[in-house]
């Protein structure tokens, strides 16, 4: 879609750089609010907030620590520890070594994850969307609960960054032969970073680089069969692998429907407006969660405040999805981030056990369906639904930073 020049703010490229700064900031200041900081619980063990590693990412990338998981972050670290270490050398002029460490390592993950927000609040620009609209729909976007733990020093504000510019560049390209190179790139960065992101890159070749349907059918008829094989050899085979499957998967969409159907919606809602987290109480591995102890995701967590939010959130999204899928010059970006949502909706009922912890990997793509189908929302519309969803998003950060202070203190 190439809307008329009239429509786009001036200097649009310009307000979008902004908007990328404006992010790596916030997400800079949030990690260091929900305390990944020098000598706080949450840089000695794992498990703090959601699942988080932050301990042990850290060790990799700030440290010299090798990483027993390199078949499912295959080049995490040739990719992020020599940035994050260069970084962390320049600040010790300025600070103590153990703070240029994590700061470090704060940063780097705050830069990537904001330049996906830099390219996503471009593509809202040369979509259409008008700027008061747009810095509106980013003020939401910037507060969504994921971001909690993909500000974290962990790989997920990574993959966040990673998979939105995936999505906004093969737009923005008018070249297959470009496209196809550019999205080949992203297979290694996102799928180098997290393994099975290297499916939504590979997704998108497979949309913008075959234009013949019968291509793109065979092309899934070798490839299912292939990538399956692919995936036992490596469980038969990988002791990582081996572990990961059998001491993660859930089979929730097999084992348990009902609950199936709760994490699904959840997965649309979560990552947007969360409810209150629980505490799991146990000596020494007190966390912060919505699953404690496996538990099961429930409606009812939404009772309170935030369900006013939620709603609000599923009317932003849906009338944008709706619009998306209506005009012709949008319906064909839809696909990609709409299958991109359901496929997690699917895997994380098979596997996984902190849903939050793995919404940064489809957040961005929830945020693309809205800035599809944002050009026509009016001012009015948008006000209207961002007081419930903003209020609902900053009651819930302030109850996760509020348990996650019981767990300091």
């Amino acid at each position: 879609m190439d809307p008329a020049p009239s429509s786009r703010p001036a200097h649009a490229g310009t307000i979008a750089l902004v908007i990328g700064l404006a992010a790596v900031v916030w997400f800079t200041f949030l990690s260091g609010w929900m305390k990944a900081t020098p000598g706080s619980v949450m840089t000695k063990r794992q498990n703090i907030l959601f699942n988080s590693d932050t301990n042990i990412w850290l060790d990799r990338m700030v440290g010299d620590a090798r990483s027993p998981e390199g078949l499912v972050h295959p080049m995490e670290i040739p990719l992020w520890r020599p940035p994050v270490q260069a970084l962390r050398h320049l600040l010790e002029l300025f600070m103590p070594a153990d703070y240029a460490g994590i700061f470090a390592a704060r940063l780097v993950v705050a830069l990537v994850h904001g330049a996906g927000v830099g390219f996503l609040a471009f593509l809202a620009f040369r979509m259409g969307v008008r700027l008061p609209q747009c810095i509106l729909l980013f003020v939401i976007y910037s507060l969504f609960t994921s971001n909690v733990t993909a500000s974290l020093p962990e790989h997920f504000g990574i993959s966040n960054g990673l998979l939105s510019i995936a999505f906004v560049v093969p737009i923005l390209l008018t070249s297959i032969g470009m496209k196809t190179a550019f999205l080949v790139i992203m297979v290694v960065l996102c799928g180098g970073t997290t393994i099975t992101n290297c499916l939504y890159p590979l997704a998108a070749i497979w949309q913008y680089s075959f234009k013949s349907m019968r291509v793109r059918v065979a092309i899934l008829v070798a490839a299912i069969p292939l990538g399956l094989a692919a995936a036992l050899f490596l469980y038969m085979k990988s002791y990582v692998i081996h572990h990961f499957v059998n001491d993660y998967s859930t089979f929730r969409l097999l084992h348990n429907p009902l609950s199936a159907c709760v994490h699904g919606v959840y997965t649309f809602l979560s990552p947007a407006v969360g409810p209150t987290p629980r505490i799991m109480r146990e000596p020494g591995w007190d966390m912060v969660s919505y699953e404690p102890a496996h538990d099961v995701l429930r409606f009812s967590y939404y009772l309170g405040l935030q369900a006013f939010g939620a709603i609000a959130w599923f009317v932003l999204l849906f009338t944008c999805l709706a619009k998306a899928l209506r005009q012709e010059a949008t319906r064909v970006y839809v696909w990609l981030p709409l299958g991109w949502v359901l496929f997690s909706a699917i895997f994380h009922n098979i596997w996984g056990d902190e849903l939050l912890l793995f919404s940064p990997h489809w957040s961005w793509a929830l945020m693309a369906l809205v800035i599809l189908g944002a050009r026509e929302l009016s001012l009015k519309f948008v006000v209207f639904v961002f007081v419930p969803i903003v209020v609902s998003q900053l009651y819930t950060m302030f109850k996760i930073k509020s348990a996650l202070e019981t767990i300091y203190r």
